[in-house]
């Protein structure tokens, strides 16, 4: 049994099927998918904008954090998103994410993207974001934040290499992005090495201030990814890390 007081002071820790509930806290929410039935989309995240072209399924994967993950598969180039419906529309929000593709890229393919303040519909997206992108020199992938305003993608701030060593294929790969009023902030390390002290990049952006959904988004046709940890704090905290 989890000793709550090693874990987050003050706040409760909820068990459900001997894992840690996504609730475990007023503030703080974090998954490691292995709540969820093997096979489906997971019962409570939402699809957003264009339904089509892909699929968001729980599956068992060796090596991953709490023994599943949510495999994205894409067959089409749309702006697809799932939302996190037990978490509730905010606009200061810090999302962590472990993810890793499972299949090769090519230049400018977006991995994955966690999403903050989420709104509108297909060809209205609105919302920022801070995704790891392919390419094909340097540390093979870059990271940059962006925004949609009314339907229009617009990036923030300036695409920066990732730390060594170069990203292959089914490489886990953290990454932290935080919203907190005008503030934008986002940073990216491969998983085994100590997570940054400072974040990689801080904007300034007044774009979108209402609250809205969290959640993930995926752009383009490849690559196939995995994402097997989830967390959200929301109005100032952190998100939790496992």
């Amino acid at each position: 049994m989890f000793d709550q007081g090693q874990f987050y002071p003050g706040q409760p820790i909820q068990f459900m099927e001997g894992l840690l509930n996504p609730i475990i806290g007023a503030n703080q929410y974090m998954t490691f998918f292995s709540e969820y039935t093997v096979g489906a989309q997971p019962s409570d995240w939402t699809s957003r904008w264009v339904a089509g072209g892909f699929t968001a399924l729980v599956q068992t994967v060796p090596g991953s954090l709490g023994g599943k993950a949510l495999r994205w598969t894409k067959t089409a180039a749309n702006r697809q998103a799932l939302s996190w419906n037990r978490v509730p529309n905010t606009a200061d929000v810090e999302i962590l994410m472990r993810m890793r593709t499972i299949e090769a890229w090519v230049i400018n393919d977006n991995l994955i993207a966690p999403w903050a303040r989420g709104a509108g519909a297909a060809a209205s997206e609105a919302g920022y974001r801070s995704a790891p992108g392919g390419q094909t020199s340097g540390t093979q992938y870059v990271t940059q934040m962006g925004k949609y305003v009314g339907g229009t993608f617009t990036a923030l701030g300036v695409a920066s290499f990732g730390p060594s060593p170069n990203l292959v294929a089914n490489d886990w790969l953290w990454t932290r992005f935080r919203v907190n009023g005008t503030s934008l902030s986002r940073k990216t390390w491969h998983d085994g090495a100590a997570e940054p002290g400072a974040y990689d990049e801080t904007v300034v952006d007044a774009s979108v201030a209402a609250a809205g959904w969290v959640g993930l988004t995926q752009v383009t046709t490849n690559p196939d990814v995995e994402i097997d940890f989830f967390s959200v704090g929301l109005n100032g905290e952190v998100a939790p890390s496992p």
